[in-house]
């Protein structure tokens, strides 16, 4: 049987190439085990849309954004949770942007903002207004603030309008808009209040 006739190096390829085969295999393995596949939608976004207002971050006048939709549902500070409205948090000016550090040392954002979340879209209309709530018993001049509106998924910037107060307790309309069927918004300027001129704080707040 040592007839070189006979001889075959078939059968140690076919190792080799079953060896190759089980290696990849196991590496295959061992890399899904390592890098799972990615689940989709593991994370939601919170809103839909986003009312931004803004104003000047160094002064310690407090703003409130108001909200009413049309069937009736008002949010802001006073009641900041309603119908898939939400006030993200109510910024009261310098008052809640400071923390003392470890070093005893203040510190503060030179930021005021304060967002509300819609989370639906469904076909709704909503009136936004800004109300100067509090002047902290500082000289009053004119107070600059921003409002945006702000659709999430896609991104982009749908209103944008500038107020200019002039005295505390005034609210200025900033904007009326509408969601469709289709999840189109509509937005235009208005001169409606939520409440008005009626000042809300209580006398020594």
């Amino acid at each position: 049987m040592n007839d070189p006739r006979y001889r075959s190096s078939f059968g140690f390829i076919d190792l080799l190439f079953n060896l190759l085969i089980g290696f990849v295999f196991l590496f295959m393995l061992a890399f899904m085990l390592i890098n799972p596949v990615a689940k989709k939608e593991t994370i939601k976004p919170k809103a839909e849309y986003f009312i931004i207002l803004e104003w000047d971050g160094e002064k310690p006048y407090d703003l409130d954004v108001w909200v009413k939709d049309n069937l009736g549902h008002v949010v802001s500070f006073r009641r900041p949770d309603d119908a898939l409205i939400h006030l993200e948090r109510d910024d009261l000016g310098t008052v809640n942007d400071t923390y003392y550090d470890a070093d005893g040392k203040l510190v503060y954002l030179k930021e005021n903002r304060e967002t509300v979340a819609i989370r639906t879209n469904d076909p709704r209309s909503y009136l936004v207004t800004v109300h100067f709530y509090n002047a902290r018993k500082n000289p009053a001049p004119l107070v600059h603030a921003s409002v945006k509106l702000i659709k999430i998924n896609p991104y982009r910037e749908e209103y944008h309008k500038k107020l200019f107060f002039s005295q505390e307790g005034q609210e200025l309309p900033a904007m009326t808009f509408r969601i469709d069927y289709n999840g189109n918004v509509h937005t235009k300027p208005t001169q409606e209040l939520i409440i008005k001129d009626e000042v809300i704080r209580k006398e020594g707040a």
